[in-house]
């Protein structure tokens, strides 16, 4: 049975990007790091990998103070992924245990093996398909979007790797008789690689056993030139050596005997199979035939689209009909430079022409398919009266020239499929390249690549080889962020290029300071002829006038994406025609496709133009006070949508429950800070206060990540000065409710208290609404409690609950009961606090709320642990875990961290230390800062605690935990600055945290 398929076996692929297999399954092998701690681990698979080599190999000289920590988290994250057994823990480090026939680099390495075999034995042909093979094993390029020292470094190793195999497998093919079918191949690797002397040595070599003595030689000129050029160096000696040997016509350079034929040639090839015979001369076209190549030159300094490259080839290369390549993206990704690169490194295999024609499709001065057609057939020798004037008759004209022959068409800069159709030829043998900003539908044969921005790494590249390395290296974090201002957007970065290029005495971190201002961003995006605005003008005049306005409108909020109801919300369309119109966008590459399904974003460049884009509507630009008004609804829209996924009457079941991800809470959070710092708020301009505050409130309700806090906190911070602008007691009090409630949350305690005292003054003060009053109660008592002050809690709590009472919402009701609970509990009265969790209890089994029977349990617990009974304690909280929806890492870390001090107080260390990592687990994909500290500090308390201890880990928890929690003031890092001694630094100094704190 083949190993690589057997049952149960896992299987990996790097070579491409990284996958891991189990019986055909794709496993989920997490973040890109994550990624590299397994590739880490894989390639020294069977040793063991300290933490400390691991950290270095993820971080290189700058690991984050957290790096124990995340390693940590991976291999506890792989180890469910793979199985226990899999990945182990061995003396302060991990070891992974993988069969090695597993991983794609070991099977490629069996296969280079058996190809060297049958090259010894002179069964080169047979060596040859075994090599195909193993470049078969490469999907791409390795390790494609995994970051890390290490990985770059095997990454590098294995793309050289697969050159040397490649060269290997040529050479074979060449020795088995494959010369004449190998030149195509070789030349193009060669321009990829103008300096590798050995695919030099080959492609002189092919075609000289081609018949192409005179072509061999150029080869040699030319690589002589570039070598001396660009080096200062001779060719090498095997080079020199070769170009002698052709020279001299050596006779032992011939051809060797190709693989037997089939019968029925034998007889045609048998006057050629003597060795001394001169090399067979290629037959060519009649001299008559002209063959145009019309490619303008190539960009010098074309950088990586290694994937895109590739797709775009392998499409021109489809066998059996005339392949049709169409590349699309938003204006100045470089469609144009990928084309250009790919249709000269497929050169020789068109021999009988290259045509290029710039069809204007994005200018408003479309080329008419009959236009091109007579460029055409004139490029071809076509005299101008011999062109037939029907557009019907010089398609079939142009096909019937193209017939039999092998030509590429590049037709760059497309309209529409209408443009296209007429321009492909008829036969096989030739291959169009299409460029254009619209995805071109409806096209024969055609295979489609999207071409995005560039990678970070690759813009930055590119930034280098124009600019010079030593610029770019003496301030690379300037430069990243000169990459990251421009969107990584390739025309942008080649305009910043060009004027760093012109004036040496500038700086990097100067023009980054000059693209700082988003208003003026596109302005200085302009070097000559060259302008990212003008591109994307081109762009914006072929949309009709639905499309324009939704572009117009979908910059406006400024959030990161928008669902499809969103966008209906903002375009005041239905959701189907929304949609429609979005991905109308999308197809004209005016718009993108978030990471998200089903929703849309704008390049940050594209933004900004649709953002300035009324100056350029038709009749001039549009009145002030119009655009104006035009916004402000667009924002009440978004604002009521999503106002109406959450009650307007804070504390109700709906505002509590109401689902959101994480991008959701960053969105609002964003749209109510834009619409809190509307230079305008009078009525009618922007989204009245009222509004945005019950939405903010409504949100922080349903907040269930840790990752909410910041994006809420600086729009609460921008709603409350709002609101003392205004006098608006009502949003002020929502505002600062917002505020404390966050605030308590991170551990910020006496700047939570501050914010919601002033919260209980205003509703008791201006009679606001009950509900408010009673979750102002309630956030008090728990911050009360933080601060160690049981009785103003209890009060507090007590107060809450009656004035739900009063309103009859019975499921607050029940959650301030348990909040109550916990405050008699801190008091010492535990009958009291056992007798109010059974009438919760009560009221959860009437309304069925599993969550608040989870809660209930979750209370008895800290009763029972309260009264010494850990065991209790224990079972209480693992019933309360697995009433827990797990991906609720907020509460299931928070129950995790109780169930460790329980579990540790009833002596089972062992098992409160993995609830305590699993706790730090949670708490870390949750974002909840302060409490990953609280359980790094007990998980380095069950370390110490049981036998045999791992003190070395113990000390690293509570320093990484006094880290977290000395900052924010929390009483849990005065406990173990004792444990860490009067050595331990105090730490970095810090920034004021959190970011958003109150002024």
């Amino acid at each position: 049975m083949d190993r690589e398929a057997r049952p149960g076996g896992l299987r990996f692929e790097v070579l491409g990007p990284v996958r891991g297999l189990r019986d055909g399954v794709e496993l989920a092998l997490g973040s890109p790091q994550q990624q590299g701690l397994l590739l880490a681990l894989l390639f020294r698979a069977g040793r063991q990998v300290s933490g400390a080599q691991l950290i270095d190999d993820l971080w290189g000289e700058d690991p984050p103070a957290s790096a124990h920590g995340v390693i940590r988290t991976y291999v506890h994250r792989l180890r469910r992924v793979l199985g226990p057994d899999a990945l182990t823990s061995l003396g302060g480090g991990y070891l992974l245990v993988a069969d090695p026939e597993g991983l794609d680099t070991e099977r490629c390495e069996a296969r280079l093996a058996r190809a060297r075999t049958l090259r010894a034995e002179g069964r080169h042909a047979e060596a040859a398909a075994v090599l195909r093979a193993a470049l078969e094993l490469w999907r791409g390029e390795p390790m494609s979007g995994v970051p890390g020292p290490y990985v770059r470094r095997q990454r590098r190793e294995w793309e050289e790797r697969r050159l040397a195999v490649l060269e290997s497998c040529l050479e074979a093919e060449g020795e088995g008789g494959r010369s004449a079918e190998s030149v195509a191949e070789l030349t193009a690797l060669s321009e990829e690689h103008p300096l590798r002397e050995r695919l030099v040595e080959l492609l002189m070599l092919a075609l000289y056993r081609s018949g192409r003595q005179a072509d061999a030689l150029e080869v040699y000129r030319a690589a002589d030139r570039r070598l001396r050029t660009e080096l200062g160096v001779a060719p090498g000696p095997g080079l020199r050596e070769l170009h002698g040997r052709i020279l001299a016509a050596d006779g032992t350079l011939a051809a060797p005997a190709a693989p037997a034929a089939p019968a029925s040639s034998v007889s045609s090839v048998s006057s050629a199979t003597s060795a001394s015979a001169a090399p067979p001369v290629a037959a060519g076209p009649p001299a008559a035939f002209l063959r145009p190549d019309q490619l303008p030159a190539a960009v010098a300094d074309f950088t990586g689209r290694t994937a895109e490259v590739e797709a775009v080839r392998a499409a021109l290369r489809e066998p059996g009909r005339v392949p049709v390549a169409a590349v699309a993206g938003m204006g100045g990704v470089g469609k144009t430079a990928l084309a250009l690169h790919v249709a000269h490194g497929l050169a020789d295999e068109f021999p009988d022409g290259r045509l290029y024609l710039d069809l204007h499709g994005a200018d408003g001065r479309p080329t008419r398919p009959e236009e091109a057609l007579a460029v055409f057939l004139r490029s071809f020798g076509v005299p101008g009266e011999s062109i037939p004037a029907d557009p019907a008759e010089r398609a079939a004209r142009y096909r019937s020239l193209l017939a039999g022959r092998r030509v590429l068409v590049l037709l760059d800069n497309a309209r529409d499929a209408e443009q296209v159709r007429p321009l492909i030829p008829g036969g096989a043998g030739c291959a169009v390249l299409v460029t254009s900003r619209t995805r071109i539908g409806a096209l024969p044969n055609a295979r489609f690549t999207e071409l995005p921005v560039l990678p970070a790494e690759e813009a930055v590249t590119l930034l280098t080889r124009v600019v010079g390395a030593g610029r770019v290296a003496a301030e690379a974090p300037a430069a990243r962020e000169l990459i990251r201002l421009c969107g990584q957007l390739p025309l942008a970065v080649r305009i910043l290029a060009a004027r760093l290029a012109c004036r040496p005495g500038w700086s990097v971190a100067r023009l980054v300071e000059q693209l700082g201002g988003e208003r003026y961003r596109l302005d200085a995006l302009r070097s000559g002829d060259l302008a990212v605005d003008s591109s994307f003008r081109f762009g914006f005049d072929l949309l009709d006038a639905e499309q324009a306005r939704a572009f117009r409108l979908l910059a406006i909020p400024e959030v990161p994406d928008l669902s499809a109801a969103e966008v209906a919300a903002v375009l005041d369309r239905p959701e189907p025609a929304a949609e429609a119109l979005a991905e109308s966008l999308v197809d004209c590459s005016m718009l993108e496709v978030a990471a998200s399904p089903d929703r849309y974003r704008y390049h940050d460049l594209l933004r900004a133009f649709a953002q300035r884009v009324d100056r350029f509507c038709p009749g001039g630009p549009r009145d002030q006070t119009e655009v104006d008004g035009e916004r402000a609804a667009a924002l009440a829209r978004l604002v009521g949508h999503h106002h109406a996924g959450v009650a307007a009457a804070p504390g109700s079941p709906a505002a509590r429950s109401a689902p959101r991800t994480v991008g959701d809470y960053v969105a609002v959070g964003a749209l109510v800070r834009q619409c809190a710092e509307l230079p305008d708020r009078s009525p009618g301009v922007a989204p009245g206060l009222d509004r945005l505050a019950e939405l903010l409130l409504g949100v922080c309700l349903s907040a269930d990540s840790g990752r909410a806090t910041r994006p809420l906190g600086h729009a609460a911070n921008a709603l409350l000065r709002a609101a003392l602008e205004e006098g608006d007691r009502t949003a002020e009090a929502r505002a600062r409710l917002v505020l404390g409630r966050l605030l308590a949350e991170v551990g910020s305690a006496s700047s939570a208290l501050a914010e919601l005292l002033r919260a209980r003054d205003l509703c008791t003060a201006h009679a606001l609404p009950q509900p408010l009053l009673a979750l102002t109660h309630g956030s008090l008592a728990a911050c009360f409690v933080q601060l160690g002050r049981p009785d103003e809690a209890v009060a507090g709590f007590s107060a809450a609950v009656a004035v739900w009472q009063r309103i009859g919402d019975r499921r607050a009701l029940a959650a301030e009961l348990l909040e109550l609970a916990g405050a008699f509990a801190r008091q010492g009265r535990f009958g009291a606090a056992g007798r109010v969790v059974d009438q919760s209890l009560l009221i959860g089994h009437d309304l069925a709320d599993h969550e608040l029977e989870a809660r209930a349990r979750d209370s008895l617990g800290s009763i029972a642990h309260d009264l010494g009974r850990h065991d209790q304690a224990v079972a209480h909280r693992r019933a309360a875990l697995a009433l827990t929806d797990p991906d609720d890492h907020r509460r299931t870390g928070r129950i995790l961290l109780r169930l460790a001090e329980s579990l540790r107080a009833a002596g089972r260390g062992p098992e409160a230390a993995e609830a305590a990592e699993r706790a730090v687990d949670a708490l870390t994909l949750d974002g909840d800062h302060r409490g990953r500290g609280l359980a790094l500090a007990a998980l380095g308390d069950a370390l110490a605690d049981h036998p045999p201890g791992d003190p070395e880990r113990a000390r690293a928890c509570w320093a990484e935990a006094h880290g977290i929690l000395a900052p924010i003031g929390s009483p849990e890092a005065e406990r173990l600055a004792p444990l860490l001694g009067a050595g331990h630094p105090a730490g970095p100094a810090r920034q004021r945290w959190p970011s958003w704190l109150p002024a």
